[in-house]
């Protein structure tokens, strides 16, 4: 699928006809990776700008014949990193709730990534991001409740993860 930004600049963003969950590896923090079924992000990056946007914000212009030369040139669309997670938070570019807690989820994924790999334990900003998400999620929606439990678990937590926990999920 081709699309437009809000400055014009076109990036394509791929789409798949199927998928699966065979070898999927799932996480405490409700992240899955599925290598036959990967995450269609509802922020990307565009490779050549840096410029961070919303998918659902472009507008659809083509679709691109996958044997075609026309768009050739055109770059994919990335993945944000959790610097650019971090980024987003810290100049406001989520205008609604629903935007906030699915940059939050997905930085607190991305600094999950770091650990899962071998790498740091969450910093600061890391734990601000937790208690702000936290504050965003439904404690009365079962798979909320679930993901409010790992975060307060994550940060020490323990009486308040279990307290989450005693629920007829």
């Amino acid at each position: 699928m081709l699309k437009t930004r809000q400055g014009g600049t076109l990036v394509k963003i791929p789409t798949i006809t199927s998928g699966n969950t065979i070898g999927a590896q799932y996480w405490t923090d409700g992240k899955c990776e599925a290598p036959m079924l990967p995450e269609n992000p509802l922020l990307r990056k565009h490779p050549s700008t840096g410029e961070l946007f919303w998918t659902g914000e472009c507008e659809e212009i083509d679709e691109e014949d996958p044997w075609g030369e026309e768009y050739k040139d055109v770059p994919f669309a990335e993945t944000p990193k959790l610097s650019d997670y971090q980024t987003v938070l810290a100049a406001g570019l989520t205008d609604a709730p629903k935007k906030e807690k699915y940059v939050r989820t997905h930085a607190w994924w991305a600094a999950n990534d770091e650990v899962r790999h071998g790498g740091e334990t969450p910093s600061a900003v890391d734990v601000e991001n937790l208690n702000r998400l936290a504050a965003l999620l439904d404690e009365h929606d079962p798979n909320q409740r679930l993901m409010m439990a790992e975060v307060r678990r994550e940060l020490g937590a323990f009486d308040q993860c279990l307290e989450l926990l005693q629920f007829d999920f």
